[in-house]
């Protein structure tokens, strides 16, 4: 059973079939290239512009702000922050490995999550009210910062 593909995928597989070896090899590594760019670009639309996540953050926040408020409930709340953007991170990033070897992560979301959410959990850890605070709001901030960032929304060829 053959696939069916569009005129453009036949168009595609008939100008690279006309490509000698070389110019085969080049081709692939531009597409992979592109697949980097474009695996980049949708890995920052989809953590930094995600309505659920930043609806989850302005409420952590204004949980935080409180005079007194639940640590635990806070807690909680980071953590499901936390697994929703590292299921949004494996998601994309599963589905690009597989089409790109040594799929080079996205400086901008690795480093972000990894900074940020480890001082939050040293925050918890410490159980010092005013530090988490602190902390939840610092995060916050760079989140809100990297979502106006033009550079996080789009990434251009170097």
């Amino acid at each position: 059973m053959l696939p069916d593909f569009s005129l453009r995928e036949l168009e595609l597989l008939k100008l690279f079939q006309a490509l000698g070896p070389a110019g085969q090899k080049e081709c692939l590594e531009y597409i992979k290239y592109l697949l980097s760019k474009q695996y980049k670009r949708e890995l920052n639309l989809a953590i930094f512009n995600n309505n659920l996540l930043q609806n989850l953050l302005r409420g952590l926040l204004h949980l935080v702000q409180k005079e007194d408020f639940d640590i635990m409930l806070a807690q909680k709340r980071m953590m499901q922050i936390k697994e929703l953007y590292y299921a949004i991170f494996a998601d994309i990033h599963n589905r690009y490995s597989e089409l790109v070897e040594d799929l080079d992560t996205s400086e901008i979301v690795r480093e972000f999550g990894q900074n940020n959410f480890s001082q939050v959990e040293t925050a918890f850890i410490s159980g010092d009210i005013n530090r988490i605070r602190y902390e939840i709001i610092e995060f916050f901030q760079q989140y809100e910062r990297l979502a106006r960032k033009k550079d996080s929304r789009h990434v251009m060829a170097v």
